[in-house]
């Protein structure tokens, strides 16, 4: 509660934390699951990974995503999920791929531990670039990124201390 006492609105990290545990709650560990690029998840990374990646990389303080399109969810371990997909660069409106993984705590109400790797080498803003959001080429983009995964150069890695 605040001052006024109001309860507080939660944080965007507490919001990734609910929204994750949320979608895989009574998943087994490795089962694959849906999310739909309106599910609240999606646009709190909108907002959360830029916020991360800013951390260790000056450039994204002044960048944000609008659009997040998971092309394969997966649950990792009890309290984990790998998100992968592409999503759009504010800057330039073009989608990159990114793959995140998150681990919440026991209850669900924070993040232990995260990586993100986001973006391809191009001449973008940010270095990065690929096709124009609206375009043909951005949705191919999306379906055969899972299976071109470990050959994609990540150009921004963020690792929590945890992970």
């Amino acid at each position: 509660m605040d001052a006024a006492g109001r309860g507080s609105a939660p944080s965007l990290e507490a919001r990734v934390a609910a929204g994750v545990s949320a979608l895989v709650a009574g998943l087994p560990v490795g089962a694959e699951f849906e999310v739909e690029p309106s599910a609240s998840l999606c646009s709190s990374l909108e907002f959360f990974l830029p916020q991360l990646l800013s951390r260790s990389y000056p450039e994204w303080r002044g960048e944000s995503l609008d659009g997040v399109f998971v092309a394969r969810a997966r649950k990792t371990a009890p309290f984990a999920v790998q998100l992968v997909g592409t999503c759009i660069l504010i800057s330039d409106q073009t989608v990159t791929p990114f793959m995140v993984d998150l681990a919440t705590s026991l209850s669900g109400e924070a993040l232990v531990s995260f990586r993100v790797c986001l973006g391809e080498p191009g001449s973008g803003p940010l270095g990065i670039s690929g096709p124009a959001c609206t375009s043909s080429e951005a949705d191919k983009l999306l379906f055969a990124l899972t299976n071109r995964l470990d050959g994609i150069a990540w150009s921004y890695v963020a690792v929590s201390d945890e992970h």
